[in-house]
């Protein structure tokens, strides 16, 4: 029986173990456990350890598209394509100041209007007129994309079989590329022939410009067409309500007379009554003004008349000028010669005669301006009156007529109304006669298509470009299905979001010459994991490791027995005094690990064969003993399921600082389940990339059913590098293995 020094290797300076103080922990390498504030794994870091471990299936999909996206750019047909660049105006020159039929397009948004334009460049009637003008119905190579192997096939369609394909195929080559910001659009069209893309490219333009013109002037038609129907139901209209008005208004002797207002148009018509009581009224009006100023002139302007008219008398103004010439020479004698002078009484006796004179003719001018005015009073009057009498006998004839001119308007209002609708519809009439024959159109050819002297397809940059980006996602797509659907993945990052547990930590995946070869070096990847597993364990409890521990996994070979044989000695080899029972009595293997034959065991003991300290073998003299499973019994849960087990651990805990129990797998087995009720905690084993978390969980749950002390998992066999960790996952030691130091008589040697 070797000693676990041995395995471990030699004691002393240079040694690859490390002695733990009790309840000190070991540094861990690879811990997982709850170390607060430990950050979670980013996504990006998540999603790039799927695609790494998966690239080999991305990479081989990526280059399968890759290959295809070749293949297929091999193997199509070369196309190319020819461009013809229309100018669509947004509304057609004016060359009359006229509004068209189809005006009514630029109101709406532009927008509107050249989608309108695509869409109509697109049309089946388009690429139908095309085919009538290039006849390609009868273009056997157009027909077939110049393929000699389908002409037959091709031939034996009827015509109109042979036209729908035509059409069918210059509607679908056919590409509008509008360029942005811009009323210039270009029309593509791809063909086998570069000669024959540019002639059906310049076709589609000159269909599409006659067909714009001659839906214009279809338009036109109708309207012209509409109109003059319209036209001819409304002269009916009018010439039948002018009928009716004229036989109304001679049935009733209703006359009207047109009045004229300025610049010689008629402004309105009136009946011959009333223009009569119009005139009558205007002229009874002012006879009653001349009435009251002659009556205001006679009443009360009498004698102001009259001493008016007496200065402007020329007898009585003749007789004034005498008597002042008189009047001065008197005067003129009185002062030279005195008041008794005979000349100045025979002046006196002159100017006494005028005064009679003027006396008598000034009371001939009152008398006959008092006639006048009273002539003039009364004939006003009586002009008034005339008057007034034969506006009373017209008001009662235009009353009676407009009672009889109610049933005469209605009809003249349709008569007007009939007149005024014939008038518009004749004007428009006319404006679209204008506007027809003008012929303007909106759309230009601005560079006709020429023979493209190169393919446009296959491009093979972007076919791969495609391929590999097709590839790239159909690799990524598939990596991460797989992820989902590939239960047995269980990696570090998500061992707590799938399994519940906290990770203690990982071994590396190692086979089994370097797993002996590797416990046995202190300093190596293995020792090292298991000496952090043990520190994550002493975490996990506390300040010292439990004293009772069961090991166990979901299913067999998961390197359970060997994970507990390493603790075990790892514990050993900090001075305590440890214990590990081999709890798998149906198919045990600690004696195998241990190179050692099986002998007396648990399940001696349990039976009451032997004594429980006589199935303990000691190993070397590190503090490490050993019991076996002993012989098989014929059912092992039964001797479990008794007290004995309990009683066993409770007297080796007694003897020993620490009790390792190796139990068998959960699923399908009772045993782990009795076990773990015996034991303090329990460690769960997991093998990485085989064990499903399904199948995990589910040995988990069991434990937890019989409440066992879960300290966490370990996650064994793990491929850091494969699974996207790369060399920064695991803890390596290689800085620490520095050479052995020189023993002194080599060192004496060389000096």
């Amino acid at each position: 029986m070797s000693d676990i020094r041995d395995l471990a290797g030699p004691a002393g300076p240079g040694s690859s173990i490390q002695a733990y103080a009790p309840g000190v922990p070991a540094l861990a390498g690879n811990y997982f456990g709850e170390i607060p504030g430990e950050p979670e794994e980013s996504l990006v870091r998540h999603y790039w350890r799927i695609f790494y471990r998966n690239r080999w299936i991305i990479g081989g999909i990526t280059a399968a598209c890759l290959v295809l996206a070749l293949l297929v750019s091999m193997m199509m047909q070369r196309q190319y394509t020819a461009t013809v660049r229309l100018q669509i105006a947004r509304e057609a020159a004016k060359v009359v100041d006229v509004e068209s039929v189809d005006s009514q397009e630029s109101s709406g948004p532009n927008l509107e209007f050249y989608q309108t334009q695509y869409a109509l460049l697109k049309s089946r009637s388009l690429s139908e007129a095309v085919v009538r003008d290039l006849r390609l119905a009868d273009n056997t190579s157009f027909l077939t994309d110049l393929n000699d192997d389908r002409a037959d096939d091709i031939q034996a369609l009827s015509r109109d079989e042979r036209f729908k394909l035509a059409t069918e195929k210059v509607n679908a080559n056919t590409k509008v590329a509008p360029l942005p910001g811009s009323s210039v659009v270009d029309v593509n069209y791809v063909a086998a022939s570069p000669a024959l893309a540019a002639t059906i490219a310049n076709s589609l333009a000159d269909n599409f410009i006659e067909t714009n013109l001659s839906r214009r002037y279809e338009a036109t038609t109708y309207a012209r067409k509409f109109l003059q129907d319209r036209i001819n139901a409304t002269r009916a209209k009018l010439e039948e309500s002018e009928r009716k008005a004229a036989e109304y208004a001679q049935a009733q002797g209703i006359i009207k007379v047109a009045s004229e207002g300025g610049e010689g148009r008629v402004s309105s018509e009136q009946t011959l009554a009333s223009a009569d009581l119009t005139q009558l009224s205007a002229q009874l009006a002012l006879a009653r003004a001349a009435r009251v100023q002659a009556e205001a002139d006679y009443r009360a302007n009498s004698g102001g008349a009259a001493a008016a008219s007496s200065l402007t008398n020329s007898a009585v103004n003749q007789l004034r000028g005498q008597r002042a010439e008189l009047t001065g020479e008197l005067s003129k004698l009185q002062s030279d010669f005195g008041p008794e002078y005979p000349k100045v009484a025979a002046l006196k006796s002159q100017i006494a005669e005028l005064d009679r004179q003027i006396g008598r003719e000034q009371g001939r001018v009152t008398s006959s301006v008092s006639q006048g005015l009273a002539d003039k009073y009364r004939q006003a009057l009586a002009n008034e009156q005339g008057l007034q009498a034969r506006v009373n006998g017209l008001k009662s004839a235009v009353l009676d007529q407009q009672q009889r001119s109610i049933q005469f308007n209605i009809i003249q209002r349709d008569v007007d109304t009939n007149r005024a609708l014939y008038d518009a519809l004749l004007q428009r009439f006319k404006e679209v006669g204008v506007a027809a024959g003008v012929g303007t159109n909106n759309v230009s050819i601005v560079d006709a298509a020429l023979a493209p002297e190169s393919p446009s397809q296959p491009n093979l940059p972007l076919n791969l470009a495609i391929g590999l980006l097709f590839g790239l996602l159909a690799g990524g797509g598939t990596a991460l299905v797989r992820e989902q659907l590939a239960d047995a993945v269980i990696l570090p990052a998500e061992f707590q979001q799938k399994l519940g547990i906290k990770l203690l930590g990982t071994t590396p995946k190692l086979s089994a010459a370097e797993v002996a070869e590797q416990l046995a070096q202190g300093r190596s990847d293995l020792s090292e994991a298991y000496f952090s597993i043990l520190t994550a364990i002493q975490f996990s409890s506390g300040s010292r490791a439990p004293a009772s521990m069961l090991f166990t996994s979901t299913q067999a070979n998961e390197g359970k027995s060997t994970t507990a044989l390493a603790i075990a000695r790892s514990l050993a080899s900090v001075g305590s005094r440890v214990l590990i029972i081999d709890g798998d009595m149906r198919n045990p293997s600690l004696h195998r690990n241990l190179k050692q034959p099986m002998a007396h065991g648990v399940s001696d003991v349990l039976s009451g064969k032997i004594q429980w300290n006589e199935a303990i073998q000691p190993i070397g003299s590190s503090g490490l003993s050993v019991m076996l499973a002993g012989r098989m019994p014929l059912n092992p849960a039964e001797l479990l399921a008794t007290d004995g087990f309990d009683k066993l651990m409770e007297n080796v805990g007694h003897a020993f600082d620490h009790v390792i129990v190796d139990g068998p797998p959960v699923l399908g087995l009772a045993d782990s389940i009795l076990l773990a009720r015996s034991c303090e905690s329990a460690v769960f084993v997991i093998e990485a990339g085989r064990t499903r978390a399904s199948q995990a969980r589910m040995a988990i749950n069991r434990l937890n059913a019989v409440r066992a002390n879960i300290l966490g998992a370990i996650l064994t066999k793990l491929d850091a590098k494969e699974q996207g960790y790369g060399d920064n996952y695991g803890y390596q030691y290689a800085y620490a293995q520095q050479k052995e130091p020189k023993k002194l008589s080599e060192i004496l040697k060389l000096r």
